[in-house]
């Protein structure tokens, strides 16, 4: 849902990036759930938000000094799930895709979605090789996440992702 920055002041606010698709509808969902990478999620609450430039900066409960927020900077931001409104028909969360099993052209078994990657532009799955493909391809890879050119069907009961790519894309 969005990201901590580095601390902003003297009073432990942190600048704060906002991943939904209004910025500030991050704000509206309660309780926040904050990470670091690999470590476990830790429950926050946010007392007070502000705009700042693009961003926003925030004060959560867990830092009240400058030393404090540093200690979350880079922290991914997550709520429950069970916050998220439903979604329409034909269309999914991006982290619905996570674990789905990715299939390529002529329905050879490219791998598996270990990680969505979104910068703005089109997602990015983060596709872990399969084990027919490891002897060939050892390093992760990314397929864009294009509805219609590239995506050509999603199935989340199955767990699988079609797309028009090849081994040796």
């Amino acid at each position: 849902m969005g990201a901590l920055g580095s601390s902003f002041g003297v009073y432990g606010w942190m600048k704060v990036r906002s991943y939904t698709q209004q910025p500030e509808d991050l704000f509206d969902y309660s309780p926040w759930f904050i990470r670091q990478r690999g470590a476990e999620w830790r429950e926050v609450q946010v007392e007070e938000y502000k705009p700042h430039g693009n961003d926003f900066i925030v004060k959560l409960d867990v830092a009240s000094t400058p030393e404090e927020a540093k200690l979350y900077a880079g922290a991914e931001i997550g709520i429950r799930r069970s916050s998220l409104p439903p979604v329409p028909e034909g269309t999914v969360y991006l982290a619905d895709l996570v674990g789905c099993q990715v299939i390529g052209l002529e329905g050879v078994m490219l791998g598996k979605v270990s990680r969505i990657r979104d910068y703005g532009a089109a997602p990015l799955m983060e596709v872990s090789p399969s084990d027919h493909l490891a002897k060939e391809r050892k390093e992760k890879f990314l397929i864009p996440y294009v509805v219609g050119p590239i995506v050509k069907a999603v199935d989340l009961n199955a767990k699988t992702i079609e797309v028009e790519w090849g081994v040796d894309y």
